[in-house]
């Protein structure tokens, strides 16, 4: 049983200094589809050729479906990582794997079992080695319970099937070893080439898309007759509007068909079966050869209105890549409408399967990615799972210039209210929404190098790393060799690795071939690594250097991989005087600027990059001019609200910011800020707001820092801000109080993997807090006293932001003038539904180390608390403790977070609690809660002596969670007796017991933009 497992480690070591070989693998494989059970029934042959330079007594095989059969897997454990619960909880019957197997070598049985540790791999030891040159048959039935189509690519919504990875399939066996590997969601295939002859036996009114060429002349003929008809003969079962509402499905036929297919020179084989398809058939004239391809797009009634267009897409995506990237080899083309089960949509050899997109062009745009796979993935068929870049990321870039050569004058294609508007002074929209969304994680120093396997991506980065961030430096390199250069590469690779398994060696190797150039820059810098490039313009006047004319310079500094070409264009007045190109020689991160001469004997001003073609982070300091007093500076955009970065210029953004509150009335003020998408280093906002009831202008002010570009072992982020804040506390016809508040800040981002599941964070503060009242005496004298308090606060969080069981821990240590309080706070919540609902447990426990005997009011420690908070961190309506008026209700959960508001459980001592919720398992958000709490308290006993003793404190009720931790209300039903006692005494109602938190600072735009997860 070990054997192989002791192979598998050994052969990447022995095979690793042999040339380029690849295996072949020839599949035969009849199924049958019973749609009743959702379940296949199929034999499968498959010959291999064994081509390497060693023999081999084991082969490995993946049986994906079984991904699909229970928690555990590596799906399931990627699922969840990523948020996505269904799998975990997913019924018995949503469920799918692969049994029934029975492999047979050359016709005799053959030993096989699992994979140590996934149930989707397994291992086949051969009764006789098969020798370098030589080939076995391996032979099994199997049958495949197929998944619901909700977790990933295998799947069926009711009766309609999408039958991918769904056969044992051999992995990969080249010059590094074997390539044995559990099905993921992120991360994809790699697939020995070979040839399939697949039969497929279901009900007879199925219509079929597949790999491969249909070979029945009958089957043909009804498929030409369907694409050929009317759409209101071919589907008369829907002319009931109501029907193709709600996507009903007519009755199986009770005849069977077996229709087959062959293909050869591809790695995969796909079907997809639905009788509700409508069939459309075109062609496509190749524009080197004239090779005609026939094309195909099948899509059900429900999404007719956006693919009666589809067919014109696969033409123009196949022809794109054929003239761009080499001619597609094969002689049909499919796409197929694959509704919700699908996502964006998924590759495999020959056909594509899209799933629901909003509009036409947002179809054109998936339609020509998947259909690019052909090339990506399909015939250059790199390792997808170890460096997705090369399919994903190469195709989005061509997917990049097939949408600039379809909608040159089309803006952003995502439907967000008010987003074009936003986005219209990009230049170029196709290009701007990837550098956007890269940016956003690269300006947060969240991004990941390209080098990584899938599964080690976050989500976010496997997209905006992935597949932008790849398309990005691509088309900064095609801006630098040029179109035609870029073409010119792009056949040479296609054409000399076609049909092969290409490495990333392998692509550099030709592109440096074909362009003459050291492409290092590209393949070992901005690709491989996660530094950030940015060049910005220092200087432009005239240098005579030795041996040489005085002729104008352009003084340049520029951080990140060095050698990185960038473009300069000149001006003289409004006219371009043309563009040049030059390179940082990697000086930059010293500090040192470095210069480019001009060829232009006079120059106004010069931009650089100003086609917006590199990958710089921030192109707002990339202009310089000759001559004027401040040469580097442009004038800020001044807009309305919220905005999109310009690449020009700065922007500040304004919006009228009316306010209210019980102490300062009605407010009316302006809010100024910087914020702007993506994150900037240094983010303000300044927001006065002008008390019309007390005279008195009060609001906020913040500045902060972000280090997010730092080279550390340590840290991922520094972050230095300071915050001001004024409002009010008090107001009558007699007194009015308000405090002022001035805090800096330093946080640390812990650098850690960010596929590892902790996430640390250490944060200084400190806060000084100046507390004015007047007083108006009754001689009508104003008495005003102002004081002030000092304090500094040391937090250290660790969170682990997982879906399926979210943690946090904070240790907090804070300290005032002469008391120093430390406390822990334990969260831990666990799902128990795919829809996320929880259970919350936490837990908190605080004491003062010393000085105990100092805390006063909002020092003390409290298992409940009202509208305050000690250093006033949070947005609250009302400050007057234990008030019944209605905004008096709101508080925060911090502390012994109790619902109920009580004041006995105040503690100049120490508190501890434990807190839980249990959202109902219901589409309205309720939940049920419970609390319990300890506190000391000093007993007075008869004989007159005093006892410190415990008292214990408890409480329950009902809850409704509109926005978690920020839009709750909570109704206490069961208190224990001393807080009833104290309601009692108090003659607080039931009714009064009704709080609610509104934790309105949770929402600050700019906060929430850098929170976001990577």
């Amino acid at each position: 049983m070990k054997a192989p497992f002791l192979l598998l480690a050994a052969a990447p070591v022995a095979l690793h200094a042999q040339d380029y070989f690849q295996q072949q693998v020839d599949y035969t494989i009849s199924v049958q589809l019973d749609d009743a059970r959702h379940e296949l029934h199929a034999h499968e042959s498959f010959l291999y050729r064994n081509n390497a330079p060693v023999a081999l007594d084991t082969i490995w095989i993946h049986l994906w479906p079984n991904g699909y059969k229970e928690r555990g897997t590596a799906l399931s454990e990627q699922m969840n990582r990523t948020g996505d619960l269904s799998l975990h909880f997913a019924k018995d019957v949503e469920r799918g794997y692969i049994d029934s197997l029975d492999f047979k070598a050359d016709g005799a049985p053959a030993q096989w079992g699992y994979h140590t540790s996934h149930i989707d791999i397994a291992w086949l030891k051969l009764p006789a080695p098969v020798q370098p040159g030589g080939r076995v048959t391996i032979s099994t039935p199997f049958r495949v319970k197929i998944p619901d189509g909700k977790f990933s690519r295998l799947g069926h919504s009711d009766q309609a099937y999408y039958i991918t990875q769904w056969y044992p399939k051999p992995a990969v066996h080249d010059a590094t070893g074997w390539h044995a590997m559990p099905y993921l969601t992120q991360g994809e295939f790699y697939s020995e080439f070979g040839s399939f002859d697949v039969s497929i036996t279901l009900p007879a009114n199925y219509v079929v898309g597949a790999t491969g060429l249909l070979q029945d002349a009958r089957e043909r003929a009804w498929m030409d007759s369907l694409a050929a008809a009317p759409y209101e003969e071919t589907q008369k079962f829907y002319l009931d509007k109501q029907r193709v509402k709600l996507n009903t499905f007519p009755p199986s036929s009770e005849r069977t068909k077996t229709i087959r297919y062959k293909q050869d020179r591809v790695h995969d084989f796909a079907w997809f079966a639905d009788k509700r398809f409508i069939v459309r058939k075109g062609s496509v004239q190749l524009p080197r050869s004239g090779k005609e391809v026939t094309t195909w797009v099948m899509y059900t009634p429900k999404n007719a209105k956006v693919w009666d267009e589809a067919i014109t897409y696969v033409n123009e995506s196949v022809r794109f890549y054929s003239e761009h990237v080499g001619e597609y080899p094969y002689d049909a083309c499919t796409a197929i409408d694959g509704t919700i089960s699908a996502g964006g949509g998924m590759e495999y050899p020959m056909i594509t399967v899209i799933g629901n997109m909003p509009d036409k062009q947002g179809l054109d745009n998936v339609i020509a990615h998947e259909v690019g796979h052909n090339w990506f993935y399909g015939i250059l068929g790199s390792n997808e799972r170890d460096h997705a870049w090369m399919d994903e990321g190469m195709n989005s870039f061509l997917e990049l210039r097939y949408m600039r050569y379809r909608y040159p004058g089309s803006g952003f294609s995502i439907g967000i209210p008010g987003l074009k508007k936003a986005a219209a002074h990009l230049s170029d929209p196709h290009r701007s929404q990837s550098e956007l969304a890269y940016r956003l994680n690269a300006r947060r120093n969240l991004d990941q190098p390209l080098s990584l396997s899938s599964d080690d991506f976050t989500s976010m980065n496997y997209g905006t790393g992935v597949y932008m961030k790849t398309a990005l430096v691509m088309d900064h390199l095609m801006a630098y060799l040029g179109e035609e250069m870029m073409d010119k590469c792009l056949r040479a690779y296609f054409e000399d690795w076609k049909f092969k398994h290409p490495r990333p060696k392998d692509m550099k190797a030709v592109f440096e071939r074909e362009s003459g150039r050291d492409l290092n820059w590209v393949f070992e810098g901005l690709l491989m690594t996660d530094e950030k490039y940015r060049v910005k313009a220092a200087s432009l006047d005239k240098r005579i250097w030795v041996g040489a004319t005085e002729r104008w310079h352009l003084g340049h500094r520029a951080k990140g991989p060095s050698k990185v070409p960038f473009a300069i264009t000149g001006y003289l007045g409004k006219d371009s005087l043309g563009t040049v190109w030059a390179w940082n020689h990697g000086f930059g991160h010293q500090g040192r600027t470095e210069y480019a001469g001009l060829p232009w004997p006079n120059v106004d001003r010069v931009r650089i990059d100003a086609g917006n073609r590199t990958l710089d982070i921030d192109r707002r300091n990339n202009t310089v001019r000759a001559h004027g007093l401040f040469k580097r500076c442009t004038a800020p955009s001044f807009e309305h609200l919220f905005g999109i970065e310009r690449n020009d210029r700065l922007s500040l953004y304004w919006s009228l910011l009316p306010n209210w509150n019980q102490h300062d009335g009605w407010q009316a003020g302006i809010s100024l800020r910087n914020t702007t998408f993506p994150n900037q280093r240094t983010e303000w906002v300044v927001a006065p707001l002008y008390s019309f009831l007390n005279d008195r202008v009060g609001g906020t002010a913040r500045i902060e820092h972000h280090f997010d570009r730092i080279r550390s072992s340590w840290f991922r982020n520094i972050h230095l801000g300071f915050g001001a804040r004024s409002s009010g506390l008090l107001h009558d016809h007699k007194a009015q109080a308000w405090y002022e508040k001035y805090s800096p800040s330093l946080r640390f981002n812990v650098k850690r993997p960010l596929a590892k599941p902790w996430v640390h964070s250490i944060n200084l503060r400190g806060a000084r807090i100046y507390t004015t009242s007047e007083l108006i005496g009754n001689d009508d004298v104003v008495y005003r006293n102002r004081i002030y308090d000092d304090y500094l606060e040391l937090t250290h969080t660790a969170s682990e932001e997982r879906k399926l069981r979210p943690s946090m821990i904070t240790t907090t240590l804070t300290a005032g003038e002469d008391w120093l309080c430390g406390s822990l706070e334990v969260k831990q919540a666990f799902a128990y539904n795919a829809r996320g609902k929880q259970l919350r447990l936490r837990g908190f426990a605080g004491t003062f180390l010393t000085g105990g005997e100092n805390a006063f009011g909002l020092e003390a420690l409290n298992l409940s608390w009202g509208p305050q908070d000690l250093l006033y961190d949070h947005a609250y309506f009302d400050r007057g403790r234990y008030r019944t008026s209605f905004f008096g209700r709101q508080f925060n959960k911090q502390q012994g977070a109790f619902k109920t508001p009580f004041r006995s459980g105040g503690s100049a001592s120490w508190i501890a609690s434990v807190n839980a919720e249990l959202d109902l398992p219901f589409k309205l958000p309720l939940a049920l809660f419970g609390s319990i709490g300890w506190a000391p308290y000093t007993q007075v006993n008869a004989d007159g002596t005093r006892s410190l003793e415990t008292a214990t404190y408890a409480e329950a009720g009902i809850g409704l969670t509109l926005v978690k931790d920020i839009i709750e209300v909570w109704m206490p039903i069961y208190v224990s007796d001393r807080i009833f006692e104290e309601e009692d005494f108090a003659g607080r109602t039931f009714g009064d017991r009704i709080r609610f938190v509104l934790a309105l600072e949770k929402l600050d735009p700019t906060r929430i933009v850098r929170a976001i997860n990577p």
